[in-house]
């Protein structure tokens, strides 16, 4: 059966959403930031963008380039709200919908022929049906992968649909320049443009050996993109119950010390939290936005344990960390949100004695639970977490 992928992109999906709460916001430039001293443009309209404004300059830059700038705190609930409801819409077309950035949706649209007809006339379908139901302009990609199709989707404009036939992947992409793959940094670009490697044929013509000495290990993953080659299927959008944790630094900070005592406070905080629920979590997610706007994630599955210790989630997400947070810019924002939650099952011991590291971790952390309880969660906290415990209100 032969795939079928489309990628709708919902440009602006922010700064749209505020203009529909109010049509007069339309008539002028309008950028989407956090308020305070350093926050970052989030999200900019068409007119801002004529400006010159784009998603990560300073908001005090933004404002003395456009005196006509207004700036809308976001509501990050409403904007998932509406982001979840379009998915839901979209569902309609198909089962098997993935929506992981906000206005970016994935619908797969394999073995539906018979069902809607051509995978062209469906990808129009879906355009209409988001812009009738939701008043949220798209443009949709069509091919047999999602790297290819979220491609396409970009070359084209707000309304129309671009189609890529299976086996014309790498002659479509051999033209484009190399900033279009998904997931290449300006530094990476940086680094190919240094060596004349600037349109992603050229890329594509390389062995990942020629490559190693430029890129490391990421020369045979980007090799692999260039060629439009991408196995990775469309994950359908599941809703779980999660436990969800922010934390804004007073300051942007490069500093491992600081960035454990905030993932530590965090992870106390959870395992609190989750003890007096008796669950237990197989998921964590961590979300960092660094100083420039640019938000990363990443995912990790944890084992399961008979008991949540706060000592296991910190290095859990400490590890998940060191693996996020790859660029040499300041964070400002860390989230980290846990799901999956089971309810603890504690299997009998074969050999009790190669288990005593972690009976006498479950009886400590027994012990402060039972301060906690008495005294208040923050009674005793661990020695790295104190200073951010000491900040926090």
């Amino acid at each position: 059966m032969e795939r079928a992928v489309v990628h709708l992109h919902v440009p602006d999906f922010c700064a749209v959403l505020e203009e529909l709460r109010d049509p007069l916001r339309a008539r002028r430039p309008l950028a989407v930031a956090d308020p305070g001293a350093r926050a970052v443009v989030l999200a900019v309209n068409a007119l801002a963008r004529r400006e010159g404004i784009r998603e990560g300059v300073p908001w005090a830059a933004a404002v003395r380039r456009c005196r006509a700038l207004q700036v809308v705190p976001p509501d990050r609930s409403f904007y998932r709200h509406v982001h979840e409801a379009v998915i839901h819409d979209l569902m309609a077309f198909s089962p098997v919908v993935e929506g992981g950035a906000l206005g970016r949706y994935f619908v797969d649209l394999s073995g539906t022929r018979r069902l809607w007809g051509p995978a062209t006339d469906t990808a129009c379908r879906l355009e209409e049906a988001v812009l009738r139901g939701r008043r949220l302009p798209s443009r949709a990609g069509l091919a047999t992968n999602k790297l290819v199709s979220q491609v396409a989707a970009e070359c084209v404009d707000v309304g129309d649909v671009s189609r890529v036939f299976p086996g014309g992947e790498r002659t479509f992409l051999q033209g484009l320049p190399v900033e279009v793959l998904p997931g290449l940094g300006p530094k990476t670009t940086d680094r190919l443009t240094d060596v004349n490697i600037r349109h992603v044929g050229q890329l594509a013509a390389l062995g990942p050996e020629v490559l190693f000495p430029i890129l490391g290990h990421q020369a045979s993953r980007l090799v692999r993109l260039a060629r439009g080659e991408d196995p990775l299927p469309v994950v359908p959008f599941e809703k779980d119950v999660a436990l969800r944790l922010v934390h804004a630094l007073e300051r942007d900070t490069v500093d491992w010390h600081e960035i454990d005592a905030v993932l530590l406070q965090l992870a106390e905080e959870a395992g609190w939290t989750l003890r007096r629920r008796n669950r237990i979590p197989r998921r964590v997610l961590l979300e960092v936005r660094y100083a420039d706007g640019v938000e990363v994630q990443g995912t990790q599955e944890m084992k399961p344990q008979a008991q949540v210790l706060d000592r296991v989630l910190f290095q859990t997400v400490r590890a998940l960390a060191r693996w996020v947070c790859q660029r040499r810019v300041a964070l400002r924002r860390i989230a980290v949100t846990w799901s999956r939650f089971q309810l603890p099952l504690q299997q009998l011991v074969l050999f009790p004695e190669t288990q005593g590291s972690e009976v006498r971790e479950q009886s400590l952390q027994t012990a402060l639970d039972t301060v906690r309880n008495r005294y208040g969660p923050q009674a005793l906290v661990w020695g790295t977490a104190h200073s951010v415990h000491k900040r926090s209100p």
